[in-house]
């Protein structure tokens, strides 16, 4: 059967408008393929993240009541909470880098194949899920270098101001904190395009792709941030919807644990527990989910800043132009 929807083009210059479109076409036409193996690899992890999440929030509870009851912490409490919290953070990374890692590798067999991926089978993009997710693991370890470097400059930052003088380190803080939030905003748009200029090109390496992706990212700002408002509005609507369950059954908890003078058996019962555990499993779903829309987003903006700022897919189409000439 033919496919009678267009081909969405990757790399051409677009407006606000055809950025939209094409981001909700795209998944619109491949919503089963994506939907059908985001199931199959987000509903596992789902899964095993929502058992270290809801044991960490079981521990905040304790926290919030334990100006009423200082023993209600002990030390094996101490220690489950910490790691309930060390595995949420770990659990939430791998979570990230397999969703970016399927999303991508989706985007690069539907630019590849003639089927686009209408009847996908795991083989078709196994390749390239392996290949996204080698590269999604070396982006993230650099990301967090970068971070403990960053970190380190704040803190020596703030070690040597303080050094100077009580009042004038404080005064230096607060400057350096109102600096360091303004270049945060102004770097945390562009640096979203270090992942589709790494995952989609297969010759460039990390350190390119990161000086890559911020020149076209500084270069498109205004047209990340508007794209990315509107995306994440929607995306705030789906994290809501599957997020409010679990937000119900757990402040229904905390008030009934907060309130001494109240029956409350049932809430600590483990079929509560085993509810909340669900609701959370539909959170942690929504919130991956509201995700691939963002990613579709962001490659399709990296598609216009190439061809805007670079001219890929001219450079593209005149290869494609000599390899037929020379067949």
């Amino acid at each position: 059967m033919q496919i009678e929807t267009p081909k969405i083009e990757l790399y051409r210059v677009r407006t606000f408008t055809e950025k939209l479109t094409d981001t909700f076409n795209f998944l619109r036409e491949n919503w089963r393929s994506l939907l059908k193996y985001f199931l199959y690899m987000m509903l596992p992890t789902s899964i095993v993240l929502a058992l270290p999440f809801n044991h960490f929030f079981e521990g905040y509870l304790k926290l919030a009541t334990i100006v009423e009851n200082p023993d209600v912490f002990s030390t094996s409490d101490i220690w489950l909470y910490g790691a309930s919290a060390v595995g949420s953070i770990v659990v939430g990374i791998f979570a990230a880098i397999l969703l970016q890692s399927l999303v991508f590798a989706m985007i690069r067999v539907y630019m590849r194949r003639p089927q686009r991926l209408k009847d996908i089978i795991y083989s078709d993009f196994r390749d390239d899920l392996f290949f996204c997710f080698k590269r999604s693991c070396i982006e993230a370890l650099v990301g967090f270098g970068l971070m403990i470097v960053v970190g380190l400059i704040i803190g020596v930052f703030v070690a040597v101001v303080f050094s100077v003088g009580m009042k004038f380190g404080t005064v230096m803080t607060v400057l350096g904190v109102l600096f360091f939030y303004v270049a945060l905003f102004a770097v945390i748009f562009p640096l979203m395009m270090v992942s589709p200029v790494y995952l989609l090109e297969d010759e460039i390496d990390i350190f390119a792709a990161y000086k890559k992706g911020l020149r076209l990212g500084f270069a498109t700002w205004g047209g990340i941030f508007a794209l990315l408002f509107v995306v994440g509005i929607l995306s705030s609507v789906i994290q809501t919807f599957t997020m409010m369950p679990w937000y119900l059954m757990s402040l229904i908890k905390t008030i009934f644990t907060l309130t001494s003078d109240m029956d409350k058996p049932f809430f600590h019962s483990f079929i509560y527990a085993f509810i909340q555990y669900l609701t959370c499993v539909l959170m942690c779903l929504g919130y991956l989910l509201s995700e691939v829309l963002t990613s579709v987003a962001i490659t399709i903006q990296y598609g216009h800043a190439s061809e805007k700022i670079d001219g890929k897919g001219v450079s593209q189409r005149i290869e494609k132009f000599d390899e037929f000439d020379n067949f």
